[in-house]
């Protein structure tokens, strides 16, 4: 059964906070003067309303990528007269990343949108030591899911393209998370690594890496908590650390959670949005900008809200 969020006497998903949903996460965004962003291949209706309302907004100023024709067949769709819109004509999607990439080059363009395109071309053209977005970090998906009902937003790290991170990609995870945490109006976060438990068991390697993860993240970042293993609801749930007696800086209070593998994040984050009415906004991080990675099941709500992370970011 579906429920429209979870019985629990706090604001959000398990935990209390200050009012945030995704008006006051627009507002936050929104400027006077946006920054260039470029939509990879806009060349259906769904990613040009998502351009134009974030225009709109003044999220950021769009730049459209892909064959005219199906640009401005799709913008005449939903009524966009697209002038003063910058459109740069492309053959398919391989052209459409690789000219997206030597507008990037050139300088000003401060993030990615993924439009109409496979990911492992986006990606796989992204990544490429040549494009220039690499920076010398990992690249990290992270979700920000803004509760239902107000509340905090919750971080999930990584859910979409790490599929077995190792050690170093999980701190690069929780850092990442922590600053993004802050420009979202955290003034110290509180990272939970997760397991399936709050011991350290050998049998378990995750809950053994969890110890290390924290230990490295605290080193590069005194400016936070960081903290594992922890179980899910005692990362996240202040009832259920104080009938198991766990009491640290993050237990009961974590805005950011690092998960153990792609498949644990996957659910986790589906499960927040299907089972308790969240809203997720996904992007990856670590690059030189940030870059929206969007799916073609999600909500123009979520779609609009990755693109004010990514301009916060």
């Amino acid at each position: 059964m579906v429920r429209n969020g979870m019985n629990d006497p706090n604001n959000g998903f398990l935990y209390s906070g200050h009012a945030s949903d995704q008006e006051a996460l627009i507002k936050k965004a929104s400027k006077d003067n946006p920054k260039e962003f470029i939509f990879v291949r806009a060349t259906s209706s769904t990613v040009l309303e998502t351009a134009r309302k974030a225009h709109k907004l003044k999220l950021v100023k769009p730049i459209l990528v892909g064959e005219r024709k199906a640009i401005e067949k799709a913008s005449n769709s939903i009524g966009w007269s697209l002038k003063n819109i910058d459109v740069v004509a492309t053959n398919d999607e391989e052209d459409a990343i690789s000219s997206s990439v030597n507008l990037f080059k050139s300088g000003n363009i401060s993030g990615f949108v993924k439009g109409n395109l496979h990911t492992d071309t986006f990606m796989g053209g992204l990544v490429k030591r040549e494009a220039g977005v690499r920076a010398g970090r990992r690249l990290v998906h992270v979700f920000v899911m803004l509760p239902p009902n107000g509340g905090e937003p919750l971080l999930i790290s990584d859910a979409a393209i790490n599929i077995r991170p190792d050690i170093n990609t999980r701190v690069e995870a929780a850092l990442l998370m922590a600053e993004m945490s802050r420009k979202l109006g955290c003034t110290r976060p509180k990272v939970a690594v997760l397991s399936a438990t709050e011991s350290i068991l050998p049998a378990m390697p995750s809950s053994v890496e969890a110890v290390e993860i924290a230990r490295l993240a605290r080193e590069k970042d005194p400016d936070a908590d960081f903290f594992g293993p922890l179980s899910f609801d005692l990362a996240i749930s202040p009832r259920a650390t104080a009938e198991k007696g766990i009491t640290n800086q993050v237990a009961g209070r974590a805005n950011a959670l690092v998960v153990p593998d792609i498949v644990s994040g996957n659910i986790l984050f589906k499960s927040l949005v299907w089972c308790a009415g969240g809203l997720a906004a996904g992007l990856v991080l670590g690059g030189a900008v940030p870059i929206v990675l969007t799916s073609r099941s999600d909500p123009p709500e979520a779609r609009l809200a990755a693109i004010a992370l990514a301009s916060l970011a």
